[in-house]
């Protein structure tokens, strides 16, 4: 083989090597995982707080308006579950970088209350208050349901339980109601294209008759799993105050004959 020969040889060796170094520098640099957003950071920032805390009296006002309409009913306790979270998002495709959702925040806050008397009768005083404060029933019956009236009354009725049930030695059937609700809230948070969170302030009311207790999710759910993981730098309680279930059946039962649960949830921002 001619020195001539040798030397073209070589410059190609050269670039197909140059192209596959470059090749899988290229495909390191597009591949390898995005970096984890500081959720810390972000929810300790000025802007976060600032927006927690306008978010907070608005959420604190509807709780203490409720309360005041609501004179037949004894305070239980609250919980609060304030945390800003991301999550790892992946596509379709294989061979994807791993990507990091937007850090968002949220505050939820509930409140519990006992309450006794006739159930269907306090469920209507219930929507009453709710009425009064704004709050904007999203269950109003199906098309079938021959009362199409918006709120917890229309819940129960469609739901009461049947007398032929077999309820045990003639006792009286528990009853319950749930409804979400539309809550006269601003916020200052607009979800990114990318997030998961719902922006939308929003309302959930769960009333039951004892022994039972409400479903209803105040974040405790959410919290524990956190705890499960705590090496997951996945979520930042900015805020967290709990009220047991256990603690509730305490609080409510034998003492008074029903609770009521009022849940309300809004989004900030934590940037710009």
């Amino acid at each position: 083989m001619s020195e001539r020969v040798r030397r073209g040889c070589a410059v190609v060796a050269k670039v197909v090597l140059a192209g596959a170094v470059g090749l899988a520098v290229w495909v390191y640099l597009s591949l390898r995982p995005e970096p984890q957003p500081d959720v810390g950071k972000a929810a300790r920032s000025a802007t976060a707080r600032a927006a927690d805390r306008a978010l907070t009296v608005q959420l604190d006002g509807q709780i203490d308006r409720l309360r005041a309409a609501l004179p037949w009913a004894a305070y239980l306790g609250t919980t609060v579950a304030d945390v800003c979270t991301t999550d790892s998002t992946t596509t379709a495709f294989t061979f994807t970088r791993q990507r990091w959702l937007p850090v968002t925040c949220t505050r939820t806050t509930t409140m519990y209350e006992a309450f006794d008397g006739d159930f269907l009768e306090r469920l209507g005083q219930l929507d009453a208050a709710l009425t009064a404060a704004q709050w904007r029933a999203d269950w109003r019956g199906y098309p079938s349901y021959p009362r199409p009236r918006p709120g917890l009354v229309a819940a129960y009725d469609y739901s009461r339980p049947s007398p032929t049930s077999g309820a045990p030695d003639g006792a009286p059937l528990p009853g319950s109601a749930s409804v979400r609700y539309d809550v006269p809230i601003t916020s200052d948070f607009v979800p990114p294209a990318d997030s998961m969170t719902r922006g939308k302030p929003s309302g959930s009311v769960e009333v039951v008759q004892g022994p039972h207790l409400p479903n209803l999710d105040d974040g405790t759910s959410a919290h524990d799993t956190a705890l499960k993981y705590p090496t997951v730098k996945t979520h930042h309680y900015v805020d967290w105050q709990q009220y047991s279930h256990a603690r509730l059946a305490a609080d409510a039962y034998p003492a008074h004959g029903a609770v009521l649960a009022v849940s309300i949830t809004g989004s900030y921002n934590t940037g710009p």
